[in-house]
């Protein structure tokens, strides 16, 4: 007994001289992403809209397609809306719609309706005949006082008082147009699709119709200015697409050191914050805007025309 009470004595100083052995976990290296801050790709460029009045006015997006819809001045004939769509995968040109109008009309703003087509808004002069008189026969020696040649006249603008609704398929095809009268000025900035309806807004005015052509009276309301958003996100699965003017250096991103506030466009790990992506927009930024499937959208302009690029 005494030999078996000093040997458990003696494992128990042992174990009380011995230093105690904590595990520790190997950690892992952190991983560092140096990225790089480089130009937007172009998926096409081109005028596009031609004429010295003539010029972009919106970009839409599906999966068929890239819209761009503005209005053209083609020589010799009235100013005229137009819609150019666009190949996503390639940046070719599938279709270019000019809406057809007998008098100037342009096209400010446009729309997707669940089904796919296309829905334009804009302005158009109402068409006036000017009328022509009569020649009475001129007795014989005796000249027309006026010495004025008496031409017929062609019809002649009276300005963009008419609001325009135009439907085009997404095959590129003019199904209906719609107008409404308004007696004033107008200049549509945005259509909101609600419940087979349709609200035509502008600074001043707003203005409903419903799919079977039928327009709400005119409300006319004080001019609200339009607010220049420069700051956007869209959650691209995993990713988080970020636009918006940095004045400064970005933690991550190298080649980026500006001396004045510039638009960038970030691509960031949705649960790790990392930054895959950096593009700067060199250009003048017009409208960016997201589609799952398609990608990120960016139309700007230059002095060579316009820009669409294509970020996924």
């Amino acid at each position: 007994m005494k030999k078996s009470v000093a040997a458990a004595i003696l494992t128990l100083s042992l174990l009380a001289v011995q230093p105690a052995f904590t595990a520790t976990a190997a950690s892992k290296p952190k991983t560092t992403i140096n990225t790089t801050m480089v130009a937007l790709p172009k998926l096409v460029e081109a005028p596009f809209f031609q004429g010295a009045g003539g010029g972009w006015s919106e970009t839409l997006i599906s999966k068929r397609g890239i819209y761009l819809v503005g209005s053209s001045e083609p020589t010799g004939a009235p100013t005229q809306g137009e819609v150019i769509s666009i190949d996503p995968r390639t940046g070719a040109t599938l279709w270019d719609l000019p809406i057809p109008s007998v008098s100037d009309a342009i096209a400010t703003a446009a729309i997707l309706d669940p089904s796919g087509n296309i829905w334009v808004a804009g302005s158009a002069a109402q068409t006036s005949e000017t009328p022509v008189p009569t020649p009475v026969p001129t007795p014989s020696g005796i000249l027309n006082p006026s010495g004025v040649v008496i031409t017929s006249h062609p019809p002649t603008r009276a300005g963009l008082t008419e609001i325009s609704l135009w439907e085009i398929s997404p095959a590129g095809q003019l199904i209906a147009s719609y107008q409404y009268d308004a007696k004033t000025v107008v200049l549509p900035e945005s259509i909101l699709y609600s419940k087979n309806s349709f609200q035509i807004v502008g600074r001043d005015f707003s203005i409903a119709m419903d799919r079977l052509g039928n327009f709400s009276k005119l409300i006319v309301a004080q001019p609200v200015p339009k607010k220049t958003i420069t700051t956007v996100n869209f959650k691209d699965g995993l990713y988080i697409w970020k636009s918006y003017l940095s004045k400064s250096v970005i933690a991550g991103v190298s080649g980026w050191k500006p001396t004045s506030p510039g638009q960038v466009v970030l691509k960031v790990g949705g649960r790790t914050g990392h930054i895959y992506g950096a593009f700067k927009v060199t250009n003048n930024l017009l409208k960016i805007d997201f589609l799952i499937g398609v990608g990120v959208v960016v139309t700007s302009s230059n002095a060579n025309g316009y820009v669409i690029s294509l970020l996924k």
